[in-house]
């Protein structure tokens, strides 16, 4: 389990490290021989364009040139920002490289795209509001076959993972001292390419809490249910799905099949009583009931191990007074209970304001939802996905899955992060498979959270196998439960 810290942090921990005079400096030329190490290795034949900015990552490039030059490759240096004041380490390999061969950024058209170009212009303390002359650097970097970067790409925020209009899409990002949250959320991940860290001899771990913990399948497969040869059904786990107001039967009946694929016992799904035979002609293993007020669902609630309500729900009368009773039903009882889509929404309405909710109760709002709840824009949302994550977690007092590219699960203690998945699951439908993968986990004995763990990391698995086989594009939510049925088995 990797651990992901704020630019911050790391900027904090590496300038408290550096106790005596020329440790930094050290620390550089560390960094440096160990990416010479991985350019060597890896491109062995090949000629280098480096981008030195005028700070400390610009420093890096410097030595990492000299490194390769030291191996006899054909290296040549761009000082792009050639008029900035440099930081004194930079300005220390500047000088140590000055003999080498320099050309002129415009130059770079001219340059062979089967060079390797690597980016040190930024790292780190990059920015994402570039200037014109930088911004046409980038674009000139993109027919490059092999591109590299240092720490991290240029135009891309080490913290949100938001990138500028222009930024360095690399095939490696060769990082160090530790992973940082914008290489791992937003487009970060899709522009970082593989991440390679050095930690340069510091451990972090050991002397820093992490901003969040990156999950794997590695880190969640012990909690997948397993069955014992003499088994039942009554042994897996009753879910009750209440989802499908009218016109949105489908998100009842994605949900319901995808909780039962997950493999719960017996599943239930509450929905308008204009659905119930649609719902059974597509899965007659779920139990269907149709309820239009809510006095229908009332003999429902006593039945289950785990409920999820909200797919398909929306601001009306029939989802509000159903949400109300189920909210003072679990509360009660203590049922564990996942919200999601609508009912989400309807929590931010004056008349839930009094309703306390428990610790264990999940929810799942995309930055939309999130928005909303919180009562800010999805930018702000999106800027800082932790922070958005925690504050959801302080008002509602319950477990938060903040789904998007990089989904966050926290509770009142820890922060995890998922950055498995892609553009794939950005489809209607893909909340609710979500919503019932994450129910039958409840359901089947996990706890909550870490039902919300491991749900995730399957469903965005499940996004990234879909994509392997058939691509990005096209993706019916549905299509979802045959990839997340394998992980499980």
């Amino acid at each position: 389990m990797n651990s992901i810290y704020t630019a911050e942090q790391v900027r904090a921990f590496e300038e408290n490290s550096f106790i005596e005079e020329g440790d930094d400096l050290q620390a550089m030329m560390e960094a440096a021989k160990q990416s010479v190490e991985i350019l060597n290795k890896d491109f062995s034949k090949s000629e280098f364009i480096i981008l030195c900015g005028p700070g400390n990552n610009g420093g890096d490039g410097y030595f990492i040139g000299i490194g390769l030059c030291e191996l006899k490759k054909h290296v040549r240096f761009i000082d792009v920002l050639s008029r900035a004041k440099k930081s004194s380490l930079c300005e220390h390999a500047f000088k140590a490289a000055k003999h080498l061969d320099f050309i002129n950024a415009k130059k770079l058209k001219d340059v062979s795209s089967k060079t390797v170009i690597v980016d040190a212009i930024f790292g780190i303390g990059g920015r994402i509001d570039l200037g014109i002359k930088l911004k046409e650097i980038l674009s000139d970097c993109d027919r490059f076959e092999s591109k590299i970067a240092i720490d991290v790409p240029t135009g891309l925020d080490s913290n949100t993972g938001e990138i500028s209009q222009a930024c360095f899409n690399a095939d490696k990002t060769i990082t160090f001292i530790g992973y940082k949250l914008g290489q791992r959320i937003n487009e970060g991940k899709n522009y970082c390419g593989k991440l390679i860290l050095k930690n340069l001899g510091f451990n972090m771990d050991n002397n820093v809490s992490p901003s969040a913990k990156e999950l794997s399948f590695e880190d969640i497969k012990r909690h997948i249910p397993k069955r014992r040869e003499n088994s039942h059904k009554g042994d897996h786990g009753k879910l009750l799905i209440i989802a499908g107001d009218e016109g949105f039967g489908g998100a009842g009946i994605m949900s319901s099949e995808s909780g039962l694929k997950t493999g719960t016992g017996l599943v239930r799904l509450l929905t308008r009583k204009s659905h119930v035979s649609a719902s059974l002609s597509k899965n007659p293993e779920v139990m269907v009931s149709g309820a239009d007020n809510a006095q229908d669902i009332e003999a429902n609630l006593d039945w289950p191990d785990a409920v999820v309500a909200g797919p398909g729900m929306f601001k009306n009368f029939w989802s509000e007074q159903i949400l109300f009773k189920l909210l003072f039903s679990v509360a009660d009882k203590g049922t564990p209970t996942l919200l999601d889509a609508g009912a989400l929404r309807l929590l931010c309405h004056k008349a839930f304001s009094n309703i306390n909710l428990h610790s264990e109760m999940v929810l799942t709002p995309h930055p939309g939802e999130a928005a909303e709840m919180l009562n800010v824009t999805i930018k702000e949302i999106q800027k800082n996905r932790i922070q958005s994550a925690k504050a959801l977690q302080k008002k509602y007092g319950c477990i938060i899955v903040l789904k998007g590219n990089g989904t966050i699960i926290c509770n009142n203690k820890d922060v995890y992060l998922c950055s498995y998945g892609g553009p794939e699951l950005a489809v209607a439908g893909s909340g609710d498979i979500l919503s019932g993968v994450i129910g039958s986990l409840i359901a089947q004995g996990l706890t909550p959270f870490d039902a919300a763990k491991t749900g995730v990391v399957i469903h965005a698995l499940a996004g990234e196998e879909f994509a392997n086989d058939v691509g990005r594009i096209g993706l019916a939510a549905g299509e979802l439960i045959p990839y997340v049925r394998k992980f499980l088995n």
